[in-house]
């Protein structure tokens, strides 16, 4: 019961259910998922959930139990952070720099620092690594934590529920990007790092015929150039499935190497997933929350992403080509902030719409044989294009 409770668009289901019973289309339409994400999701309420006769899905009476609880659980009051009472806290901030002015501070005081609740945590590359260690008593419910990679084994043992380490980068820029559109990354902060036992519950190769459909619904998920090849841990066998073609994942860690593949499809709703060395020629990217870090090569073909929550970021880098390709981008309260690389052989045709939120795109270029449509649609959230 408690894993089938473990998701925040699952109790939201129960409790429109909870309501009166649904039809699949209107499921999808207040819950703002689309349909592979839903049949996911319903699949793990089963035995809470059923469709009845006329079509309709409705609570089971262990459903109704399983929401009683849940309330229980909400009603119950919440224990906050019990910190030593001389410490140094920092809590719900959107940004945090730590230097070596306040870590000297605390030491001179005879005081801990604690963060937790903070957006994001941004180290000072002049920091005292053993000061930082002995300073620092934890950092925890934090989306990003940004430190050089020399400070890296200092700060990492003081993290508890931290979405992503990063020593920077475009991802690092599109969740700044992010928070100036005002979107501050919430699906972002859903995102934690695993918790419990991690058991393997597939070790072996895959098969597909040029095309992957990966959705992703919370977890950590490398997807890089290699033999065809998957290594998940799961907590719950359940948490992961696996067909020709088709991974779906929620709350793993998945490791998937890959070759031949022409066609990436990304369906996420949470977790951190990271893709680089593929050369494709199409990617179809549905961003609902957490975040993608993409390096990629492409040719002449299709790219579309959309986000309507979380971060898409990364590097596209073109081959020459002739004739036109299609790079579409459309957020809806999410960010995503793409450095692009064009050879000499191609030009770029840029167009714009913006409703709400922030669009930066560079000026068209026209040169070469073959060209670039790029395509921008911002309602609500931030896209950033820059050309390298």
């Amino acid at each position: 019961m408690f894993q089938a409770l473990s998701h925040p668009l699952r109790r939201r289901a129960l409790r429109l259910f909870a309501e009166r019973p649904r039809m699949y289309s209107e499921l999808m339409e207040e819950l703002g998922a689309d349909s592979p994400t839903l049949a996911f999701h319903l699949k793990k309420l089963a035995g809470l959930v059923e469709k009845n006769e006329r079509g309709f899905y409705e609570l089971t009476e262990l459903g109704k139990r399983a929401l009683k609880v849940l309330q229980e659980l909400e009603e119950a009051p919440q224990p906050g952070p019990a910190p030593e009472e001389r410490d140094f806290v920092f809590h719900d901030r959107i940004i945090l720099k730590i230097d070596n002015s306040l870590l000297e501070l605390a030491k001179r005081e005879g005081r801990k620092i604690r963060i937790y609740d903070v957006v994001i945590v941004e180290v000072d590359k002049d920091v005292d690594p053993k000061l930082l260690y002995e300073v620092v008593q934890e950092i925890r419910d934090v989306a990003v934590v940004k430190v050089p990679e020399r400070l890296r084994a200092y700060v990492e043992p003081k993290t508890r529920d931290v979405a992503i380490v990063t020593s920077g980068g475009v991802l690092m820029s599109a969740i700044k990007l992010g928070i100036e559109a005002l979107t501050y990354l919430a699906p972002l902060k859903a995102f934690r790092k695993l918790r419990g036992p991690l058991v393997e519950v597939y070790n072996g190769e895959f098969q597909h015929s040029g095309r992957l459909e990966l959705e992703v619904s919370g977890g950590r998920v490398r997807l890089s150039k290699g033999a065809n090849h998957v290594v998940a841990k799961c907590r719950d066998p359940d948490d992961f499935e696996i067909s020709p073609g088709r991974i779906s994942i929620e709350g793993c860690e998945v490791e998937i190497t890959a070759e031949g593949l022409h066609t990436l499809v990304l369906d996420v709703a949470g977790g951190y997933i990271d893709v680089n060395g593929l050369a494709l020629t199409a990617l179809e990217a549905d961003i609902a929350g957490g975040a993608v870090d993409a390096q990629l090569e492409l040719s002449r073909g299709a790219v579309s992403i959309e986000a309507g929550g979380g971060v898409f970021a990364g590097r596209l880098s073109y081959k020459p080509f002739e004739g036109e390709s299609q790079l579409r981008i459309s957020t809806a309260g999410g960010v995503v902030s793409i450095d692009l690389q064009l050879p000499e052989e191609v030009g770029l045709a840029v167009s714009k719409s913006v409703v709400g939120g922030v669009a930066r795109v560079p000026q068209s270029i026209n040169r070469g044989r073959g060209v670039l449509s790029l395509t921008v649609d911002v309602a609500g959230g931030a896209a950033e294009v820059k050309v390298i």
